[in-house]
Parts: C-alpha cells; sequence; structure tokens
C-alpha cells in the first residue's frame, strides 16, 4: 500500500479522529471527497458510477458549510427562540445550507474564486439531477460523468488548500492540518488519474474533429466534441446520441425543448440547431445545419 494510501502510524488514526471530532463537516466532506475522487479514477460500470456523483456533490456541500461553520455557526446552531438548541442539532433538526446557497456564502469572503467556478458547480449539479433520475439507458456515460466532475475536483482540492487548511494552521492545533494534508494527497493523486483519463480521450477523438467545418458543445459532458455534418450526431467525447441530423438532433441539441425544428432552404432538412456556440467561435451564437455542417447564420456580435 502506497504511504498516501492510509495511516502509517497510531499518532495519524489519532489526529484523523480528533479532526473528525472538531470539524464534523469537513472531515466527513473529505471522506467523501475521497471516495469520489477514488471511484471515478477507476472503472465503475454504469450502474455503480451513481455513487462518485452522489458523493462528490455531497462532499463540495459538506466542505463549504464546514469552512462557514468554523467561525460561523447559523448553519449547523439552529436557533430556537433566538438562542442556540444543541438538542436540535444533536437530532439533525434544522434545515442546513445547501450547495448553491453554501457557494454563494463562501464566495463572498472566502480566498477562492468560488464565482468563477459556479457555472461548474451547476453543470454538476445537473449530472447529478440526471444521475437521479435517468434510466441505465439514458444515463451519462463515465467519460461525460469525468469531464463534468473534473473542475469540481480542481475546485475542491484549491478551496481546501487555501481556505480550510489556511484557516487551520492559524488554529492552536496543527495537528488538524496534517490530518488534513494526508487526506489531499490522496484526493490529488486520485485526481491527476481523473485528469489524465479525459486528456488521453481528448486527444483521441482531435484528429476526428479536426476534420469537422463546425463543431458544436455537447450538453451532457460540456465538450466542444459534436461535429456537424455526417447523418448520425454524436458526441465523440462521452458517447452521446443525438440521433439524425436530418430529424432528432436539432431538438435535442437545442437548450429549451422545440417542436420541429426550422428546415434548412439548403437540404431540406429540419436540422437547424439555433443560437449555439461553436468550437471556433466559444463565446459567440451563431445557427448551424448539422446535416449540411456549416453555419447558416451568425448572430450579430
Amino acid at each position: 500500500m502506497d504511504e498516501i494510501d492510509g495511516f502509517s502510524d497510531a499518532t495519524a488514526e489519532e489526529e484523523a479522529l480528533y479532526f473528525n471530532r472538531s470539524h464534523p463537516l469537513v472531515a466527513n466532506g473529505l471522506r467523501m471527497l475521497e471516495r469520489a475522487a477514488t471511484a471515478l479514477a477507476e472503472e465503475p460500470d454504469r450502474f455503480e458510477a451513481i455513487y462518485p456523483v452522489l458523493h462528490l456533490h455531497t462532499a463540495t456541500e459538506a466542505l463549504l458549510r464546514g469552512r462557514l461553520a468554523m467561525h460561523w455557526a447559523g448553519d449547523i446552531w439552529p436557533a430556537a427562540n433566538g438562542d442556540p438548541d444543541s438538542n436540535r442539532r444533536t437530532r439533525g433538526e434544522y434545515v442546513g445550507l445547501g450547495l448553491h446557497e453554501a457557494a454563494d456564502l463562501a464566495g463572498r469572503w472566502c480566498d477562492t474564486d468560488i464565482a468563477a467556478a459556479r457555472a461548474d458547480l451547476l453543470a454538476f449539479a445537473y449530472v447529478r439531477n440526471r444521475a437521479l433520475l435517468s434510466s441505465d439507458r439514458d444515463s451519462d456515460s463515465l467519460a461525460a460523468i469525468r469531464c463534468r466532475a473534473l473542475p469540481v475536483l480542481d475546485l475542491m482540492l484549491a478551496f481546501v488548500e487555501t481556505d480550510v487548511l489556511g484557516q487551520l494552521t492559524e488554529d492552536v492545533a496543527d495537528q488538524y492540518a496534517r490530518a488534513v494534508r494526508r487526506s489531499m494527497r490522496r484526493v490529488s493523486a486520485a485526481t491527476a488519474r481523473v485528469r489524465d483519463t479525459v486528456e488521453e480521450r481528448r486527444r483521441a477523438i482531435a484528429p476526428q474533429l479536426a476534420h469537422a467545418e463546425v463543431v458544436v458543445p455537447c450538453p451532457y459532458c460540456g465538450e466542444f466534441a459534436v461535429p456537424a455534418g455526417d447523418y448520425t450526431v454524436e458526441c465523440l467525447m462521452c458517447g452521446r446520441d443525438f440521433g439524425s441530423s436530418a430529424y432528432h438532433a436539432a431538438a435535442d441539441l437545442a437548450p429549451l425543448a422545440v417542436g420541429e425544428p426550422e428546415q434548412c432552404a439548403d437540404c431540406g432538412y429540419h436540422s437547424i440547431l439555433h443560437n449555439t456556440p461553436t468550437a471556433a467561435r466559444p463565446d459567440g451564437e451563431v445557427d448551424v445545419c448539422l446535416y449540411d455542417g456549416r453555419v447558416i447564420r451568425a448572430s450579430a456580435e
């Protein structure tokens, strides 16, 4: 067993236990973060991939709340008639902050730039929603989950390093920080393996994407990896199949549900995807014919 994969002596176990009792939200969040990162670095099947999604979503919420709870107790000490009520806290009879509320509060005064990562947090929350609502046939692939999870893992590594460890090293008991660093080394190693897998897939599909005149983003994995101009529209990154470019793909790729997509004047198919960014214009919006594989209308800048 690698040194970073387990406790090497009783002192390490004692420090971890002490930290768990003193900062349970952070300790439990780190434990779930480790589980998520380790599972995503391996090859869980489609039925098992839901668990690292749930672990990472909950870990992110717990770590953000845990940092707030270090000096602000409103989230974990519910007030009864204006006074903290320890019985209600012990029984869990309170409504804690959710992920987005905790991110909003943390973003106001933590050193990590939470605001810059809000789109990534929201996108991963949608992954969680899909994981809970999808059947095995239409669930996200592991590649899609990894793409959406990677920026959240990076955010949590930076957040713990800057805001959690930064706070603990200012406190009197530095053994807390040692317990966190051991955990973060394991998370960092697993995250590196996830990143290598994602980058390997990007390199593998790059030649195919280079031959496409128009490439649009996949709403599931978030990558610019859906080439237009073929009869079948598929994300080369995550494998999501959007069906026929002549009939179904424009409706499935649209941000909001539409009836019948607009008919292309050139090819005659209902294949127009409106107001989409492309790999060539990631910050712009254009109209694309998915069947012809070309931009037919550029929105005004």
